[in-house]
Order: structure tokens, then C-alpha cells, then sequence
């Protein structure tokens, strides 16, 4: 019961800050971030640069990595464009336009179960300036 507890704890945190998160960025139109379902644990943080603004990916990873702020691609984005697909049997049905928006213009950082208030505070700023 000690460990669920303590685990509880962590994910309470964890959410905590994924609000935050949300407040800080989910009505700037720059940005397109994860929606919370109720369910979610917030490992990370993922923002996708919305292509209506024509805000440069490299521009922004170079304004975090100036920050100390790590980051990280979105790990799948867009599944066909990775060199393993060749060994995959598969079949497109539809637009994969989304799957090629995440793959060339998202990126997460971390979250971490405590608080991190100014560090999502600072993310803002960096992005702010970067993001023009």
C-alpha cells in the first residue's frame, strides 16, 4: 500500500504539472499541444509548431539547447519515413498529412514528478523568443 501510495504521489505531481503546462500554453495557436483525456501520467511535454506560423524547428531546438532545456524528436512521428518500414507488409488508407506535420515540426521535453513551475515557466519564455 506504501508503494501505491508513494506512486500516486508521483503521478499527482506529474499532472500538476502537465496543467500547468496546458495554462501556459494551450491558447497560443503557435503551439499544438497534447489535450488531457483524465488519464494521462504527462511523462513529457509534446508540442508540434503549428505550420500556419512558419516557425523554424531548428531555430527553436537551438533557443532550448542555448537554455539548458533539453528536448527530444517525437519518437514515431511519421512511421513510413522511418529506414525500418522496408521489413513492414503495409498499406496507407487515407491522409498521413498529421503524421508528417508531428514528424517534421513536434518535439517533446521531459516532465518530472515534482514541481517544475519555473522550468515550465522558463520553456515559455525560450519558446516565446524563439516562436517570435
Amino acid at each position: 500500500a506504501d508503494r501505491r501510495a508513494v506512486l500516486d504521489g508521483l503521478l499527482e505531481a506529474r499532472r500538476k504539472n502537465g496543467r500547468l503546462f496546458q495554462e501556459l500554453f494551450g491558447g497560443d495557436e503557435r503551439f499544438i499541444i497534447q489535450k488531457e483525456n483524465g488519464k494521462s501520467s504527462w511523462f513529457c511535454f509534446t508540442v508540434i509548431l503549428n505550420p500556419k506560423f512558419g516557425i523554424e524547428r531548428q531555430a527553436v531546438f537551438n533557443a532550448l539547447k542555448e537554455a539548458d532545456i533539453g528536448y527530444r524528436i517525437i519518437t514515431g512521428g511519421n512511421f513510413l519515413r522511418h529506414h525500418v518500414i522496408k521489413h513492414f507488409d503495409y498499406e496507407v488508407v487515407g491522409e498521413i498529412k498529421n503524421a508528417d506535420t508531428a514528424h517534421d515540426r513536434g518535439f517533446f521535453v521531459g516532465n518530472h514528478p515534482t514541481d517544475i513551475t519555473p522550468q515550465l515557466e522558463k520553456l515559455r519564455e525560450v519558446l516565446d523568443a524563439a516562436g517570435g
